[in-house]
């Protein structure tokens, strides 16, 4: 029979035998059982937006999921970007509902106002005015273009201040001063339509090896080209609160960043420049930073074009434009620059210009500064990776020299410092009060959590503790409301407890607003932390959901997961802090399964435990002996039913979920998300492993499940979004992965959500992929009741 009729047979003989249709079902949008769907939709406990000097704490309220109207939206494939060239927004990621504003300085519960905007609009880029009087935000409607409008926390009036603003780049708009922002907006000399044209693509390399991943939605052509510009394009404007707008004498373009100095005479700007490149998206496009002074309109300063091209290591720490202003200093900026050597090396730069100066290196590193600034007292500060890649620096620099504050590892997060708290909490520069700063520490121990705040001194090193959380709670430092009497804006959640936001000082709390339970399904759903050995010695640890009426016989069960690579044991062995924090529920979650009867294990420690950044040959081994002892355990414990295991996970978990069907028998069936099953098309590395597809060919071929698909001898279920577009996902992984198992005689059932991208976000796509991970579930291994 030739190949092509054998596999027209097991398609056939599938959908007798498994009882799957593998053509086109016909029906629309699914939707699981109403207390799934109710779980999956309801808004999570809103964000904390903190203005400390005014004592304002804005609750800001996103939404779940979005409208199926906002996710087919047209947009437009663009350098990377995927553009809605109407509303002029780059995302489909969940924007504000409503934001609540809260007093710190009341006694007891007081709302002060909310801002909610009218019918499908939604809100975006809260931000409080200087004095945190105001809030500006912008109002977003699929179909209309955006606007920027303005919520007076005193009146709690809102109005509209103009329908110009370009949020194609992200927030378009700062406060310049208390009277005004500075915005992005569309040109105001509108742009010519760009002329639809045919030509080829040519690229040339000229032989330096630059390993890069494969981007969607590049640019392609000088049609491309011309689209990019006349939809990313800007003009600088003043707007006021009354809504009068005058154009800032500054050239417009490509401008990615922008920061306006204190003094709000200056601006610091990031400008992308052609020509642009066809393998990269914009972040890494070549860029200039440019200095100007907004009264005359001239320019004081341009560097030289920063190419960051396509270095991965630029990709793995985020990225690189940060710009900053120095408080307290005449018109001084700061930004990050990579200087490229004669010998093709590269040397990372924090350089400061002032206005009218050439500039001056603050600091240099062989590896990229990720994060740096000023603190409110003007003492510089920066963090950047230890020579060995592994462990960070933060250093601040005095009078006397540069003082490291605290070194080392990254993923040791026991020992880490925590983070520096701003001004106004999560805003502005780092707060320095009488020579120290206040930092902020999860207070992860082998014991459990208890986060703390210490006011440290820079000069000694020396620290006090002036918060420490409750025990059996997590408490997370919000913002200092005062720093001299020491007093600490927090947010207090358990397990069971949305947050609760507090103000403490020594040791006595005040509770300001309660946050209301969004998840009443889940109040007979037990949780609980296990802890449980791996057969080398690794104590392991995962949240387990059992549903209302568990313990009566082993139930079946899903374990959903997403390995990390250690350095060593200990490391691997260390908590976090997601046990300690209330429910976490973010598209079609694993925890729904706990509603239909099943035992949920949620984030179980995977560790791929290696000393070397070169070998990472441990992955399969370690990756079914994790998975093994965690079924050892909850079928030890009377929890799980051997019989009626799953197992699943997205992205890097959807990739060893199809490994652990393929390597492992432990599992009755799978649910792969938005995974990667062909590892020779992600040839330059994949999450921590360095070595290329061309280095260790045979290594990169054993893991990857696709080389693999006549060995799948258990039903698995891929689901994957219509536009992913993350380089190492994007949906021909799952495509071809699918066709290879069919053509191999499993069981397997592809869904693709239209629209989405690598997570998803509408309302009808994610709950049609928990319908699907319910109903696969319930087909492959009933829970008891549905026998």
């Amino acid at each position: 029979m030739p190949r092509l009729l054998r596999v027209f047979a097991v398609v056939l003989c599938l959908s007798h035998s498994a009882g799957l249709a593998l053509a086109a079902t016909g029906q629309g949008f699914r939707e699981p059982a109403a207390p799934i769907t109710a779980l999956l939709t309801a808004p999570a406990p809103a964000q904390p937006l903190v203005h400390a000097r005014s004592g304002h704490l804005a609750l800001v309220q996103y939404e779940q999921v979005i409208s199926l109207q906002r996710l087919m939206a047209p947009r437009l494939g663009l350098a990377g970007m995927r553009i809605d060239p109407v509303t002029r927004f780059t995302g489909i990621d969940p924007l504000v509902l409503k934001v609540d504003i809260i007093d710190t300085t009341a006694r007891g519960q007081k709302m002060k106002h909310s801002w909610q905007p009218q019918g499908a609009a939604r809100l975006a880029f809260p931000q409080f005015s200087p004095d945190g009087s105001q809030l500006a935000a912008l109002q977003v409607e699929t179909g209309k273009p955006t606007v920027l409008r303005l919520f007076d926390i005193a009146t709690g009036r809102a109005r509209t201040l103009t329908d110009r603003v370009n949020p194609a780049w992200g927030n378009p708009c700062q406060w310049l001063d208390g009277q005004s922002l500075l915005c992005r907006m569309q040109p105001f000399k509108p742009l010519p339509q760009p002329v639809r044209g045919v030509w080829p693509l040519a690229i040339e390399h000229q032989g330096k090896r630059l390993p890069t991943r494969t981007y969607a939605h590049l640019l392609e052509s000088p049609y491309d080209d011309a689209r990019f510009e006349y939809y990313f394009a800007t003009d600088l404007a003043r707007v006021t609160l009354d809504g009068q707008i005058t154009p800032v004498q500054v050239t417009g373009g490509l401008i990615i960043q922008l920061a306006a100095a204190p003094d709000g005479q200056h601006l610091m700007l990031r400008r992308v420049v052609a020509p642009y490149p066809r393998m990269v998206g914009v972040r890494q496009f070549p860029a200039v930073i440019e200095v100007w002074n907004l009264a005359s309109g001239k320019r004081l300063y341009q560097s030289a074009a920063m190419g960051f091209g396509i270095d991965e290591e630029w990709e793995n720490e985020g990225d690189p434009t940060t710009i900053s202003w120095a408080p307290l200093l005449p018109a001084t900026a700061g930004f990050l620059f990579r200087e490229e050597r004669a010998d093709g090396s590269s040397e990372y730069q924090w350089r400061a210009v002032q206005a009218g100066k050439e500039p001056q290196v603050l600091a240099r590193s062989e590896r990229p500064i990720r994060d740096f600034g000023w603190t409110s007292a003007g003492t510089p500060w920066f963090i950047t990776n230890a020579a060995d890649g592994k462990r960070v620096d933060i250093q601040v620099i005095l009078p006397g020299g540069t003082r490291t504050l605290w070194r080392g590892d990254r993923a040791d997060r026991y020992e880490n410092p925590g983070r520096g708290i701003r001004v106004d909490g999560s805003d502005g520069p780092v707060l320095e009060a009488d020579g120290s700063i206040f930092v902020a520490g999860s207070g992860l121990t082998s014991e459990g959590v208890r986060p703390f705040v210490e006011r440290l001194e820079l000069a000694s090193g020396k620290s006090r503790r002036v918060f420490t959380a409750e025990s059996n709670v997590f408490e997370t430092a919000l913002a200092v409301l005062d720093a001299q009497q020491e007093i600490i804006l927090t947010s207090q959640e358990s397990e069971t407890t949305p947050p609760v936001y507090r103000r403490v000082q020594s040791g006595r709390a005040t509770e300001l607003f309660r946050t209301p339970n969004p998840y009443p399904q889940l109040d007979k759903v037990k949780r609980q932390r296990i802890t449980y050995p791996r057969a080398d010695g690794v104590t392991l640890s995962a949240n387990l959901y059992l549903p209302e009426g568990a313990g009566k016989k082993p139930l079946p069960t899903l374990i959903w997961i997403y390995p990390r690579e250690f350095s060593d044991n200990r490391q691997a062995e260390q908590l976090d802090i997601k046990p300690f924090q209330f429910h976490r529920i973010k598209g079609p979650s694993p925890i729904a399964a706990a509603l239909a009867g099943y035992a949920v294990l949620v984030n179980p420690t995977v560790p791929i435990i290696s000393d070397s950044d070169t070998d990472n040959q441990e992955y399969l081994p370690q990756l079914v002996s994790s998975t093994n002892a965690a079924v050892d355990y909850l079928v030890k414990q009377g929890i799980s039913d051997p019989k009626r295991m799953a197992i699943g996970g997205r992205s890097y978990g959807a990739f060893s979920t199809a490994n652990l069907l393929i390597h492992s028998d432990r599992f009755a069936t799978g649910i792969a998300m938005s995974g990667a099953y062909n590892r020779t098309l992600t040839p330059f590395g994949f999450q921590h492993e360095k070595r290329t597809f061309w280095d260790v060919t045979e290594y990169y071929t054993s893991i990857s499940p696709f080389f693999f698909a006549n060995k799948m001898k258990k039903p698995l279920l891929l689901v994957h979004g219509g536009a992913d577009s993350n380089p190492g996902t994007p949906k021909v992984q799952a495509r071809r992965f699918f066709h290879a198992l069919v053509g191999e005689g499993a069981t397997v059932r592809y869904a693709e959500l239209p629209g989405e991208e690598h997570h998803y976000s509408g309302r009808e796509t994610v709950l049609q992929a928990a319908w699907e991970m319910i109903d696969w579930l319930d087909r492959m291994m009933p829970a008891p009741a549905q026998k």
